[in-house]
């Protein structure tokens, strides 16, 4: 059965501060471990085909996207731990009552553009450091 997005939350705890949420958020990227490969074919595999084994894991990239809150703590905080480079934990909780969370360091951020008739947007991108947990 398919879960409806909306009442999904993003928390952020900068090394050293407090759990805060991200505020005006609209999306929240797709969390998408993935992996390096190793090929290990030899001059024996069978069948004329290659073959591989499982290589270095990473968990990816996460971006949230929304409009820009100057006041928004969370947005704050995201922008301050890109100044700092540090590792921060983040936690997602989805309306069915997952969490997943993660440790990450924010490698960007984006705020704007101003276009008439249109809100200022704002945007993170989130680089996951070690494995997620899903709960």
């Amino acid at each position: 059965m398919a879960t409806n997005a909306m009442g999904t939350l993003f928390y952020f705890t900068p090394s050293g501060g407090s759990k805060t949420k991200v505020g005006k958020l609209t999306s929240v990227g797709e969390i998408a471990p993935t992996s390096e490969e190793i090929e290990i074919t030899t001059l024996e595999s069978e069948d004329g085909f290659r073959e591989y084994m499982q290589g270095l894991r990473s968990a990816g990239e996460v971006e949230l996207e929304g409009f820009f809150d100057a006041g928004d703590a969370g947005q704050t905080a995201l922008r301050a731990a890109y100044l700092t480079g540090a590792v921060g934990e983040a936690e997602v909780d989805f309306p069915d009552g997952t969490t997943a969370t993660f440790s990450a360091f924010v490698k960007g951020y984006k705020v704007g553009a101003a276009e008439v008739d249109g809100a200022l947007g704002f945007s993170a991108e989130l680089r996951l450091s070690g494995g997620v947990a899903l709960t």
